[in-house]
This record gives C-alpha cells, structure tokens and sequence, in this order.
C-alpha cells in the first residue's frame, strides 16, 4: 500500500481516480488546486503524486516542484562522459587517486544522498564500469577512487535508455544481472508518433514557456498545429521543444504559423496522411477529431480518455455533448 496524492481542480475527475486508487488498497489524499496540494505536500510524505497540468492558480508542474524540493536530483548522460572520467564522476576519488586527483572530489552518487541519481543513456555505460555500479546498488555503498572505505548511501536511482536493453544482454555488452537490478519498476513511454494526441498539449505547455521567457504571448494557429500533429518527431519530444522554441522567436505575430516552425516540419514530412486530420480544417475540428481518436483508443472509456486530455469527465462528455454524439 502507498500513500499517493491526486491533485485536480476538476472534481469527478479526481475523486473517480482517488476512487479506484482507493480499491487498489492505497491511502489517498485530495487536494483541489495548487495551493492545497503544495500545503498538503509540506505536512505529509507521499510516495506519489498524480497531478492535472492546468488549475486556476497554477499547474502540475509547480505541484511537482514543491514534492522530489528539498531534495537533490542529479543526472547524468552514460553516453557522453568518457569512460576514463566516469567512475571518478560517479564514485567520486580521493587526493592521489590517479595523476590529476589533486584533492577529493564527491561522486554524483554521494552528491544525490537523500535524493535521487537519474542515469541516461545507461545502455551507454562501459561494461567495465557495471559490476561497480551493480555493487553499489546492492550494498548501498560506494568507495571513492583511492579510498580505503565505503560511504552509505541512500538514493533513488532512476536508469533510462533508447536503446534495445535484450539486445545488449543477448551480445553481451549489458550485464544480465545489471538489469533486473534496474528493473524493478518499468516505465514504457512509446514513442511520440505513436502517441499523437499528446502533442497539443506538450506543444502549448513549450510555447507557454518559451514565450514566458521572450516576454510574449503567443499562440499556435490551427494551420501550425496541423503540422505538428502531421510529423513523426523521430527526436520525440526533445525535438518537439526545440522545434517550438525556434517558432517563438521566429514568429511575426502572436500566432505562431507553419512557416515560423523548422523547414522539415513546415514541409509536411509525415508517416502516412491522417484521414481524420485533413490539411484544410479549422481548429474546432481538429479538436473533436483529436478527441473522438483519444476515446477510442480508450476503448470509449470516459475516464481514461478525459484523463489522457487533461480534462475532467464532465467536461468531456460536455465536448461529446456539442458534437451530437450520445454520452
């Protein structure tokens, strides 16, 4: 059993997803806004919080800023540190450890104590490095280069990887034993093509940002999001961003147009034509074909489509409402 926090401004919404936490076995807490829950985050300690994005006096991201604050999170890349620096990096060292090691240096592991260590690319990391790190997984310890002791540590480790985990195992370039150590709890996040009706959202979300910080307001054309939802995004939602951030500084107007996004997404390169997204449609259109393809990937399920939305169940059934369809 854990104790989860639901915060959403929409009550049906969060009191059904607190209901069927509930039946799970979980302890649940409620809150309505931001306020409450960053409140409720300072007087108690969840394991996990499940949040809307927009709410009248805020959004989820600030929500999840008050929960894993106080705390470290450090990342790094596997990938991009070379592998005679890695283990220093990570383990840290100690004076005289090796030509160079001038005084003590801190490992990222010692430095995320209390908190969390988020390894990308871990596919990337050196097989001569994973025994090492498997062992400070296991033992909760890990010894500084040139030390003579082991530090405890107490950290969350979080791995990530684009790459084809099985297939390194089965070559051996990935230690088995390394995996499921990882692996105790998997998070699969298709990739952005294959979960288009996330892109309006996330789109929105970057130009709110990115115009935050250019002092404008700004807002995407029907035209523009058109696009957006036609591309494959093979850099998924890092390429998403910077495609966005480019189209705030680029735009004349305060409508971000197809000309103002990156050439190859102007262009219309695309995986196949959308039948339910033809090109000359208005946005009140894209919209109710946006969510009629989210509610039957949901097998019709209110709920769990309202909630890949980011709206409540009554708001949606008021959209099914206007459409003419029955609830």
């Amino acid at each position: 059993m854990a104790r989860l926090l639901v915060v959403d401004d929409e009550a049906p919404a969060r009191t059904t997803l607190a209901l069927l936490l509930r039946k799970r076995g979980h302890h649940v807490a409620e809150a309505d806004d931001v306020t409450s829950a960053t409140k409720r985050l300072a007087e108690e300690v969840f394991e996990l919080v499940v949040t809307d994005l927009r709410m009248p006096d805020g959004d989820g991201l600030d929500v999840l800023q008050a929960a894993r604050a106080t705390r470290p999170f450090v990342a790094v890349n596997c990938g991009a540190v070379p592998e005679t620096l890695l283990e220093s990096e990570l383990f840290g060292h100690v004076r005289g450890a090796f030509t160079g090691a001038a005084g003590t240096k801190l490992g990222l592991f010692e430095e995320a104590d209390g908190g969390t260590l988020f390894l990308d690319e871990i596919a990337e990391m050196p097989a001569s490095l994973q025994v090492t790190l498997l062992r400070a997984l296991q033992s909760r310890e890990v010894r500084r280069l040139g030390a003579t002791q082991a530090t405890t540590i107490d950290v969350r480790v979080i791995a990530a990887t684009n790459g084809d985990l099985a297939k390194r195992i089965a070559d051996g370039s990935f230690r088995e034993d390394l995996f499921y150590r990882l692996n105790v709890i998997q998070v699969m996040l298709p990739p952005l093509r294959d979960r288009r009706e996330d892109i309006p959202a996330l789109a929105e979300h970057f130009l709110a940002r990115a115009a935050t910080k250019l002092e404008r307001t700004l807002r995407l054309s029907p035209d523009a999001l058109e696009r957006l939802l036609r591309y494959p995004w093979p850099g998924n939602v890092r390429e998403l961003e910077n495609a966005i951030e480019r189209a705030t500084i680029l735009a004349r107007t305060e409508s971000v147009e197809p000309d103002d996004l990156p050439p190859h997404v102007s262009a219309g390169l695309q995986l196949g034509p959308s039948p339910a997204l033809p090109r000359q449609i208005s946005l009140a259109e894209a919209e109710r074909a946006h969510i009629l393809q989210t509610l039957e990937r949901f097998g019709r399920n209110h709920s769990g489509a309202a909630e890949a939305l980011g709206i409540g169940r009554t708001t949606l059934w008021r959209k099914l409402k206007e459409y003419g369809i029955d609830r």
